[in-house]
């Protein structure tokens, strides 16, 4: 057996690779751009779909999505109606009771307009639909 040989340079590497404080070369640019590579393949694969979902929308194959909608909601995504009904009115100022007082509509506006005033950061649209209802309510607008 050959006698072990003292920790120094081994016999034909360099000073560099064989040193203690030698590091793991790093690739200096030139990477790759996977990204672009990443975001590439989604959107060929998105082409594909589209391309295949149009074959056999051509070829006379039915195609029906079951997307979830927002109808079911509590009162759904309807908007205000035109023009403002008495039920709509009493809905925005937030009365329950059947035949409200005056009081009791200048009450519920005030206090709604206060919380959604413009000056305050509230929205004019939500501001005006408020006004509108206290209006429709004490007879002030035709319905």
């Amino acid at each position: 057996m050959p006698p072990l040989a003292a920790a120094g340079p081994i016999a034909g590497a360099s000073p560099a690779t064989s040193s203690r404080e030698s590091r793991p070369e790093v690739p200096q640019g030139g990477g790759m751009p996977w990204p672009a590579i990443v975001l590439g393949g989604i959107g060929l694969g998105a082409l594909a779909a589209r391309g295949g979902l149009r074959a056999l929308r051509a070829s006379g194959v039915k195609m029906n999505f079951n997307l979830p909608s927002f109808s079911g909601m509590a009162g759904g995504l309807q908007g205000f109606e035109s023009p403002m009904s008495r039920a709509e009115a009493k809905k925005i100022l937030n009365i329950g009771s059947v035949a409200p007082s005056k009081d009791t509509v200048r009450e519920a506006h005030r206090r709604l307009l206060i919380a959604n005033h413009p000056d305050k950061g509230g929205s004019t649209y939500i501001a005006s639909k408020i006004n509108e209802a206290k209006e429709v309510m004490l007879g002030k607008k035709s319905t």
